[in-house]
């Protein structure tokens, strides 16, 4: 039997009576969140925009064994994405239904299946059945619970939007099944896999087709910039710096860049360095020279002093093709030119195809066009660098920081380094609530902060983004973020209506998740400098759980109880994690409440629950009062003109 591939959607699964077991030899789940939510707001992007076919990628699998009307494959490769499509079909079910199970004599066969872990086996049999009180891998129920937020979220967007994406899921996204054969040496096939070649990506087509309409003369130095933008793994001076040997200390100086006119901020600086190191290096030696062989007596590589230059480790917020998006964005609308429909990876070529490399352009204006949208990017990159959160890793994990780059002294020599902040910032706070509350695909806010930052050169960049908050994601306007963002890209100043009505209707696990972290933000903006360090201190981390301070399922000898009519409101709920929200489950108010004191001695998780628990009983007069006095800290937050 040869190797064997093809294309297949879930239904195909279905028809052919496939299933699939995960050996024991394979890592359990291990996606997380981002993952999760990335692949999801693909899918949703994919919807929205009527496409046909959605593309997942591959799987690769070998027969385990032969049973009544089907086969069951072991998965070699591709697991976590499997195992993700067939927990969202948990959670969504309808016609992804087919796709969970298959009802046989005995007992239902699982299509995905653990081997030899049977806990496992009992906590997905438990959930299917709707009991979801077991215990599974962490990441398991994180995910679980991460899909089933999202559902909810589908939910009020659009009526049967959840089962719509659960048959577009179905029938549409497709996989390259690629079946080995059973004599197959494993141990070389993962030899094979683990060491396999990186998959050209499509911002490196994407430089290549833009480079080569560029005179040979400039190609080089523009893949300089562009190749320096591009690795978002670390800071773009450290880039440019190892890429192209431009002495980063010449072009930076402390009292400049705190008005935003350093020359490292300008891509015709970078290129003008660029353009004399070529030189430089490609200095015509004399005779003299040849002849006298090693003792040259030319400026070399050697005689130039390293530079010290020192940052933490740091991963983006955002990816390179999405920074690419962001930028178009800002170039078209410098140039009077109609918007991209949606910020979308996997359509980046096709994107700047249509609004970039159009066929109406002479030459020279594409030429013209590439070195001013690669310049452009120069500036973008170095701003988004400058004043964008980073994901900083430190001992005990991450956290969003923005780290400043500073020029200093020591015994004559000047050295480079990226400095953490001293104190919590709120600048950093407020995009970190952005982050977290918003689509993680997309983010559209960061368009019109990047070209207000590139173009006011950074200054009163803190009072322009709560501006931008607050007009963008608190404002009566309806329609999509692309839309909304565009007007602000028009006009700094574009103002809204702000609307908090939703904050008085009983909308329970429903309550969009943003005004919980904007709450949270707001909270900490007027009231930390009047509490403890726990407060001046908070950070924001992943929340997907709306939990109930007074539970939904009430013991009759709990006293601190809401009725009915105030269950579901904004006063009796909080924004936790998963883990949180199964630790509290339904416990009474006053373990709640214990709980949370022992858990947030040291550091706050939570700031409105942190107020709740300020009280020592709850009811409908305690809780009413707290919801009003949060919409009143919100609605006076909101009534301060920024700008």
């Amino acid at each position: 039997m040869s190797i064997h591939s093809a294309k297949i959607t879930l239904q195909d699964v279905v028809n052919n009576n496939y299933f699939f077991n995960i050996p024991i030899y394979q890592r359990l789940y291990v996606w997380e969140e981002d993952q999760i939510k990335t692949l999801l707001e693909d899918i949703e992007s994919a919807f929205d925009t009527n496409k046909n076919i959605f593309f997942l990628g591959g799987v690769l699998v070998v027969e385990n064994e032969q049973i009544i009307d089907g086969v069951v494959y072991d998965l070699i490769d591709g697991q976590q994405r499997f195992t993700t499509l067939w927990m969202i079909s948990l959670v969504l079910q309808n016609s992804l239904t087919p796709f969970i199970e298959r009802e046989e004599d005995k007992k239902n066969r699982h299509r995905v299946h653990f081997a030899i872990r049977d806990d496992i086996y009992q906590y997905f049999k438990h959930y299917i059945l709707g009991i979801t009180d077991g215990k599974a891998n962490t990441n398991i129920e994180n995910a679980l619970a991460y899909i089933d937020t999202f559902k909810k979220e589908l939910e009020t967007k659009e009526i049967d939007k959840s089962s719509k994406i659960a048959q577009f899921i179905y029938e549409k996204v497709q996989l390259i099944f690629t079946e080995v054969p059973k004599a197959t040496d494993l141990n070389k096939l993962f030899e094979i896999i683990n060491n396999r070649g990186i998959q050209l990506q499509h911002h490196e087509i994407l430089k290549a087709q833009l480079l080569n309409k560029l005179h040979p003369d400039d190609r080089l130095k523009y893949s300089y910039l562009w190749d320096a933008c591009s690795h978002m793994e670390s800071y773009v001076e450290k880039n440019i710096k190892d890429i192209a040997k431009v002495r980063i200390q010449d072009l930076f100086e402390n009292e400049a860049a705190k008005t935003g006119v350093e020359k490292l901020s300008i891509a015709s600086n970078i290129l003008t360095n660029i353009a004399q190191n070529q030189f430089n290096n490609f200095k015509p030696l004399s005779l003299e020279n040849i002849l006298a062989e090693n003792n040259f007596d030319v400026e070399t590589e050697k005689d130039i002093p390293d530079e010290t230059y020192k940052a933490d480790d740091i991963r983006s917020i955002i990816s390179f093709p999405m920074l690419l998006q962001h930028t178009l964005r800002i170039f078209l609308v410098n140039n009077k030119q109609p918007d991209i429909p949606k910020i979308l990876d996997k359509e980046l070529l096709t994107i700047f195809e249509q609004y970039f490399l159009t066929k109406d352009k002479s030459q020279e204006q594409l030429k013209a066009d590439i070195t001013s949208f690669i310049e452009l990017l120069w500036q973008v990159r170095y701003v988004f660098d400058k004043h964008i959160i980073k994901w900083v890793r430190l001992e005990d994990g991450e956290t969003h920081l923005i780290c400043k780059l500073e020029k200093y002294d020591s015994k004559g020599n000047y050295y480079l380094r990226r400095r953490q902040p001293d104190a919590n910032e709120g600048e950093a706070l407020l995009q970190s609530l952005l982050y977290h509350s918003q689509q993680i695909t997309t983010h559209y806010w960061l368009t019109p902060y990047l070209k207000y930052l590139v173009d006011n050169k950074g200054q009163n960049s803190y009072s322009y983004l709560k501006h931008l908050d607050n007009n963008l994601l608190c404002s009566s306007e309806t329609g999509s973020l692309i839309v909304r963002t565009r007007n602000f890209l028009d006009q700094y100043n574009y103002t809204t209506i702000f609307d908090t009505s939703l904050l008085k209707e009983p909308h329970g696990t429903s309550f969009p998740h943003y005004w919980f972290y904007k709450l949270e933000f707001v909270l900490w903006n007027t009231l930390k400098d009047t509490k403890d360090e726990r407060w001046k201190n908070f950070k924001f981390t992943a929340k997907n759980s709306v939990e109930h301070i007074s539970p939904q399922t009430q013991k009759t000898t709990d006293t601190n109880t809401v009725s009915e009519g105030m269950l579901n409101h904004f006063g009796n709920l909080s924004l936790v994690s998963r883990s949180i929200n199964s630790e509290y489950s339904n416990l009474p108010f006053n373990e709640k409440r214990q709980r949370f004191v022992n858990n947030n001695r040291v550091k706050l998780d939570s700031l409105k629950m942190e107020l709740i628990y300020a009280n020592d009983k709850w009811n409908d007069t305690i809780a009413k009062q707290h919801q009003d006095e949060m919409i009143e800290y919100l609605e006076n937050y909101l009534s301060v003109t920024i700008i």
